[in-house]
């Protein structure tokens, strides 16, 4: 006898949508059946006009630190599996105190997620200058690949040149490991930070000039020689643009063992949205023109970005509110993995596209590139049975109150859509309903 039965739901699966049951043993899908069949289970759930989509597997979020007045692991978490997020890959350049930049930080921030994660989990380490003689260490501790911000992290890290992150590719390809990089051109972002600040220009739009999409063409594209010459496997972070996927595109046809992501708020909004709405839609790379929000979906259809993630970055309101301070002194970051599956959704189905493609870039594409797929990325016979039920007539409206966010803020409050999860199952047992937690804080696991 299984332990759960599914059934009656229509299986959403990267090339195909079945109706089916499915059945859970152990927290492992152990049988996809014709709808219909009569095999026992303790429990049946009737999933009746659901659609079942694998766990989304966030490749970029910012899971959280341990301050009583920030963004934690557990409200980080809970937020993203009652958004059908079943794994987060958590990225390790926050605060200095708590950046992964060894293999002492990365064991003491695992036992925090195995303390408080509500999903399970794998993690970024850092790469930065100083500590390109820890990557391997990391690495053997279960290090899943490096971050790189090349536009430098504020005041607390220093951006690498070229040829450190060209040291950095060897040791990484010696290894058999990925580096992941935020690509924007540090000399171009300083320089024009540094002329804003200093000629106080306090607006919206000077924020946007002060990031150019110069600066992310120049970084991916130093990028991609670099990993070209060195043959390392890179990612490329939260691309904005369609030229910048153009470039990825161009270098995956050369032979360039290059991924790319997007996130759903540069599929979703744009800059007339920051420039209207303000600072809690501030991010970097910033909101693009209209035109450019349109054009990069086609980049997602043909699978150049492989992967959308939420780039879940929270913050403080204060921190976020260019109403009591400048611009240029407000902090970057957009809060949105709780609503990262239900707004994609949205905007594909308007589109007229299929919900394979969520399958596909939320959950098996990133299983895949981490080296996870088997046990995440698809509801298929020997993976964990992580599943989200989602209701695809279900209409949905973003509220501050529904955020199970610390700090309950979004750029995504107000926005409307039809179809949203409604239940998430991580290894079998499910975890969130209706916006609600299931299970204790620490149910989540490291994926080995």
């Amino acid at each position: 006898m299984f332990d759960l039965a599914i059934k009656n739901g229509m299986v959403v699966k990267s090339d195909q949508m079945i109706l089916a049951d499915v059945y859970i043993q152990d927290g492992k899908i152990r049988a996809i059946c014709d709808h219909g069949s009569h095999m026992e289970a303790k429990e049946v759930k009737d999933a009746s006009g659901m659609l079942l989509f694998p766990g989304a597997v966030d490749a970029h979020m910012h899971v959280g630190e341990y301050q009583a007045d920030f963004e934690e692991m557990d409200t980080s978490t809970a937020a993203a599996a009652v958004g059908g997020v079943t794994c987060v890959i958590d990225m390790p350049l926050n605060l200095k105190s708590s950046s992964v930049l060894d293999g002492r930080i990365f064991q003491e921030k695992k036992a925090h997620l195995e303390e408080k994660s509500y999903t399970d989990f794998l993690m970024w380490g850092a790469l930065v200058p100083e500590n390109i003689d820890k990557l391997e260490e990391m690495h053997n501790l279960g290090a899943a690949s490096f971050k790189s911000f090349l536009s430098g992290a504020g005041s607390d890290f220093t951006a690498p040149n070229m040829a450190q992150v060209r040291r950095a590719l060897m040791t990484i390809k010696a290894f058999g490991g990925m580096a992941g990089f935020h690509c924007e051109d540090y000399n171009i972002i300083k320089e024009e930070q540094e002329r804003v600040v200093s000629k106080k220009v306090n607006t919206r739009q000077a924020f946007l000039d002060s990031r150019p999409l110069s600066a992310e063409l120049i970084a991916t594209s130093n990028i991609l020689i670099l990993a070209k010459e060195t043959g390392t496997k890179v990612h490329i972070c939260h691309v904005s643009h369609p030229a910048v996927a153009q470039l990825i595109k161009e270098a995956k046809a050369d032979g360039v063992d290059v991924s790319a992501e997007t996130c759903v708020h540069y599929l979703t909004l744009n800059e007339e949205d920051f420039l209207r709405e303000g600072c809690l839609l501030k991010c970097a790379p910033p909101l693009r023109e209209k035109e450019a929000m349109e054009n990069l979906w086609s980049y997602v259809e043909d699978g150049t970005l492989s992967c959308v993630a939420s780039d879940h970055s929270p913050g403080m309101l204060w921190d976020r509110d260019d109403t009591n301070r400048p611009v240029y002194e407000v902090g970057n970051g957009i809060s949105g993995v709780q609503t990262m599956f239900q707004t994609y959704y949205d905007a594909a189905m308007k589109r007229g596209l299929s919900a394979s493609l969520l399958a596909k870039t939320l959950s098996e594409n990133p299983a895949r590139r981490w080296n996870i797929f088997g046990k995440k990325g698809a509801i298929e016979v020997g993976f964990d049975a992580d599943i989200v039920l989602l209701d695809p007539k279900k209409e949905w409206t973003v509220t501050n109150e529904k955020l199970l966010y610390k700090q309950k803020i979004s750029g995504f409050v107000g926005r409307t859509g039809t179809g949203c999860p409604v239940e998430t199952y991580i290894r079998g047992v499910l975890v969130a309903k209706d916006g609600k937690m299931c299970v204790e804080a620490g149910f989540g696991e490291a994926v080995q």
